[in-house]
């Protein structure tokens, strides 16, 4: 049971402070919170008769603190959840991808009512935007922006691809066919054109107090929409770090998301077969978490006696989906460290030729992924604060730079180059992209002469054209103590990718059957598949 709640700023001022149970002192209850936490310490802590459960988003801190009296019936960890999914709350109403100081103090109102909603007396109660929404009809204060043509359009573009039916199915899945999404707004019924907000896609035409008490309190009643559609997203981010040194792999881990929007009138049941849940894979089976609205017979588990072990029973999972977006399934999974990576560094090799005054960076990279499926995006951050410090670099001269594919970039303030590759097809190893960087080191018998060339010159020097990179660098290099504050990550080559219609760990999706017995319309399920890097890809140079 919390006692007050705060959002503060990244130097920890309040922006929001809620005193749920009347406390005397909020002023000291923060002061107290600055002079203990820790930034990288554990999210619960205690001090004198408080304890404090925070966590970090963006930039702001989400902060509570519960009074010793009411520990007993407390749960710190439903209230760590509830802290999180109050930031997820605050990032659907406001349509932004990420909170900062300043749209929470645009929008303090709005905020207190929904801590009020979500929490009665700091008991947590409901955190569901799509039925909140329905609740709290304030309107957000945000800066306008003006939507093009390409705005409208932007469903489309995201769920565009081939189109092809699994034989001998019906109601079945389809891969994106370009075909544009419909919006709440063309199905919405009379009732709700007199209200604001009709033009939010997830607007419900219900009551929130209806919904609670109801067996599906994920989702109202009387949703019509004119089109009938599901999305569903397989998203996978592939986690690896090897040092390149000694061939050590440190991590090969994927994280997994089944992702969806609903767009479905009335109460539909739907059924997922997926083809790890029909393989009794034990590993995704274990390491899955899923939405509220699954039907837990559906992923109940049987004990055979005569075998002596647990055997999956149901093969596909049905569910009553929320209106509008949700994730259906989190899923890990561990790789074998024999397993190769989608994007692989094959080589990187760094030539100086003293002799020439020149220092050649020499970069290789292979795919390792289906031959039919190419990179939508590849991105090669690659670390030269080595090389600068091992060596004199000359930018009087211009580097130099040469790529099979693709731009490279050279970020003179940090000391790295970005290989813009693209796109890159797949295989196992057969595809394969070279770069080349070079740069000139400091001569100083060249230097020399020159200058006693220009004293005994009458010509004027000659005219350089460019930008001048020496003068850029020690401006960007003054402080050097604080430019080497995270020495590790100057040493890791990382890497940006994205693979449409496929996944690493070979989930697929059997079949999409979606039924409502109540109205009569017909559905359109599709279904995409993407491999993208997690924060950490990269390799230990």
């Amino acid at each position: 049971m919390s006692s007050c709640l705060f959002i503060l700023d990244e130097s920890l001022e309040p922006l929001i402070s809620k005193n749920v149970k009347s406390v005397r002192n909020l002023t000291g209850i923060l002061e107290f919170f600055k002079l203990n936490y820790k930034e990288n310490g554990p999210p619960v802590f205690t001090v004198l008769e408080w304890h404090y459960v925070f966590i970090k988003r963006d930039s702001l801190w989400f902060m509570t603190a519960i009074h010793e009296t009411d520990d007993r019936i407390t749960n710190l960890m439903a209230l760590t959840f509830y802290l999180d999914q109050l930031y997820l709350l605050l990032k659907t109403y406001f349509n932004r991808s990420s909170l900062d100081r300043n749209i929470v103090l645009d929008n303090v109102l709005l905020i207190i009512e929904l801590i009020d909603e979500s929490m009665d007396f700091g008991i947590v109660q409901l955190t569901d935007p799509s039925i909140i929404k329905d609740y709290i009809r304030v309107k957000v204060n945000s800066p306008i922006t003006h939507l093009t043509s390409d705005d409208d359009s932007d469903t489309e573009e995201k769920h565009k691809g081939l189109s092809t039916y699994i034989p001998g199915k019906t109601d079945i899945v389809k891969l994106w066919k370009g075909q544009p999404a419909v919006t709440a707004n063309e199905g919405k019924s009379n009732e709700q054109d007199n209200y604001d907000d009709d033009d939010d896609e997830n607007f419900i035409n219900s009551y929130i107090a209806k919904t609670t008490i109801m067996p599906v309190s994920w989702r109202t009643k009387g949703i019509y929409y004119a089109k009938n559609e599901f999305f569903l997203d397989v998203i996978e981010k592939v986690q690896y770090l090897m040092d390149f040194s000694t061939g050590r792999i440190r991590k090969n881990l994927i994280h997994g998301e089944i992702k969806c929007k609903c767009y479905l009138s009335g109460m539909p049941t739907l059924k997922v077969a997926l083809n790890k849940l029909i393989k009794n894979d034990e590993q995704f089976i274990s390491n899955s978490k899923f939405h509220q609205c699954v039907s837990i017979n559906s992923l109940k588990r049987e004990i055979n006696n005569e075998e002596e072990e647990n055997t999956y029973h149901g093969k596909e999972i049905e569910f009553i989906p929320p209106d509008g977006e949700f994730v259906l399934c989190k899923y890990e999974l561990k790789r074998h460290v024999r397993d190769v990576p989608v994007i692989k560094l094959s080589n990187i090799e760094i030539k100086p030729k003293l002799k020439k005054y020149k220092i050649q960076i020499h970069v290789t990279i292979e795919t390792h992924f289906k031959k039919q499926n190419s990179t939508s995006v590849l991105t090669i951050k690659i670390p030269l604060r080595m090389v600068f410090s091992q060596y004199k670099i000359d930018l009087t001269k211009q580097p130099r730079f040469k790529s099979d594919f693709g731009e490279v970039l050279f970020n003179i303030s940090d000391d790295f180059l970005i290989w813009e590759v693209g796109s890159m097809k797949g295989g196992n190893g057969e595809s394969k992209n070279n770069m080349v960087a070079e740069f000139f080191i400091f001569n100083q018998e060249e230097y020399d002469r020159l200058q006693e060339e220009m004293k005994t010159s009458m010509n004027p020097p000659p005219l350089r054209e460019g930008p001048k990179l020496e003068e850029i660098y020690e401006q960007t290099h003054d402080n050097r103590d604080e430019h080497d504050k995270n020495g590790i990550s100057q040493q890791l080559l990382t890497m940006k990718f994205e693979v449409p219609y496929s996944t690493c760990s070979g989930l697929k999706v059997e079949y999409l059957k979606i039924e409502e017995n109540q109205v009569n319309y017909q559905s359109f399920p599709w279904v995409r598949y993407k491999t993208i890097n997690d924060d950490e890809y990269a390799y230990l140079i």
